[in-house]
């Protein structure tokens, strides 16, 4: 009895903190078939895949985020609601009806200047670290949130006249980016772009190891290939700044000298198969 008493008060504990707006208890990347979250100190997206269609949620409770966007009636409507609660149940992770598992840490640690770039050798490592860390806030009608850590990409970002909220694993070596989306929700009123998907087996998609075919980077032009990878291949680079080619632009990743450029760092961490998820 005593032991029940004491694992309600962790589990309530727990909830408590998440709702008081610190997550680092649930730090990390989560995902099943069905949905699929991202969750560092101060902020979560949550995506989930429903009878009636995709959702997704932003959390970030110190700048007031509750905003909840569903797919409904064709098309999509956002709009304020309750405060997440996050939840463990033994080593996996609770939001709601779903149930996730772990398929990346994330460690937080202090601003930091970014290595500048000296070599052709070193694109991928930069790649990969400049864009690590997280950005959220509000202004306005804009509500945004980027998320990027050592294997996955996601952006949640809102305003009149584009959704667009996308998860998506990655990978980087010298030649370019692997960028594999597995999670698109985007309607952009200048293209008449209107997707709600998820694909199919998210959770081998969101766990597994992507495999970078060098034969796909193009010099002038990113590449589509049939399984819905894209690959962006470098252009060039200066010590501040690298050159992809994106599909129809070009893309620029900036080293960002400054220390404070983004509302949380994480640690870069070197590519590796052999991989253990802690549960803090």
């Amino acid at each position: 009895m005593k032991r029940a008493f004491t694992l309600a008060l962790v589990t309530i504990a727990a909830c408590m903190a998440a709702m008081a707006g610190d997550f680092s208890k649930f730090r990390g990347v989560w995902a099943s078939d069905s949905a699929e979250a991202v969750i560092c100190d101060a902020a979560v997206i949550f995506f989930e895949n429903t009878p009636s269609g995709m959702r997704a949620r932003l959390d970030v409770p110190s700048y007031g985020i509750h905003s909840l966007t569903t797919y409904r009636d064709s098309t999509f409507v956002t709009e304020e609601t309750t405060p997440l609660t996050v939840e463990t149940e033994g080593r996996r992770l609770k939001i709601g009806d779903k149930i996730m598992t772990k398929v990346e840490d994330i460690e937080t640690c202090e601003p930091y200047e970014r290595p500048q770039a000296t070599s052709r050798y070193d694109i991928g490592r930069l790649l990969q670290e400049w864009r690590l860390g997280a950005a959220y806030g509000r202004d306005g009608e804009f509500t945004f949130c980027e998320i990027n850590t050592n294997r996955h990409m996601f952006i949640y970002m809102v305003n009149p006249t584009m959704t667009y909220i996308r998860a998506a694993a990655t990978r980087n070596n010298n030649n370019g980016t692997l960028f594999h989306q597995n999670i698109r929700m985007m309607r952009n009123n200048n293209t008449g772009e209107l997707t709600s998907a998820i694909e199919p087996g998210n959770y081998a998609v969101a766990a597994g190891d992507l495999t970078i075919d060098d034969s796909k980077f193009q010099t002038d032009r990113c590449t589509f290939c049939p399984d819905g990878s894209i690959y962006w291949s470098f252009i060039s680079f200066t010590p501040d700044q690298i050159l992809i080619n994106g599909c129809g632009e070009t893309y620029q990743i900036d080293r960002a000298a400054s220390p404070q450029t983004k509302d949380e760092y994480f640690k870069y961490a070197p590519y590796s198969t052999e991989r253990t998820f802690t549960l803090e």
